[in-house]
């Protein structure tokens, strides 16, 4: 049986590439507009510790709620990161992967 309520967990691993001055987050759960600024915390901690560094926000191994990728594909386009924590930004140069599976709302409500 599979459970979708909640604030789902979500496991990130960070793989850098220097020579490419370039961070990649593999994210793995399921994504939701109730847990996304979870994402942005790990973002912008990697954007503080490595500055000028593109990032990829890989999410071929989550699945997405149709708000939260909506909310991810305009932070892309505008390379601006929400703190997770208040109501500041964050310049980033940010790239998304999209997700295999785009869930609907009434899927994980």
């Amino acid at each position: 049986m599979h459970h979708h309520g909640g604030d789902p967990k979500l496991k990130v691993l960070i793989r850098l590439d220097a020579e490419a001055e370039c961070a990649r987050i593999e994210v793995h759960g399921v994504v939701t507009a109730a847990n996304v600024r979870a994402l942005y915390v790990v973002c912008r901690r990697v954007t503080s510790k490595l500055p000028g560094f593109e990032l990829v926000l890989d999410l071929a191994h989550a699945r997405v709620s149709a708000p939260a990728i909506d909310e991810l594909r305009e932070r892309a386009r505008l390379s601006s990161l929400y703190s997770g924590i208040d109501a500041s930004e964050t310049p980033c140069r940010l790239r998304l992967v999209d997700p295999l599976v785009i869930l609907k709302s009434k899927e994980h409500a």
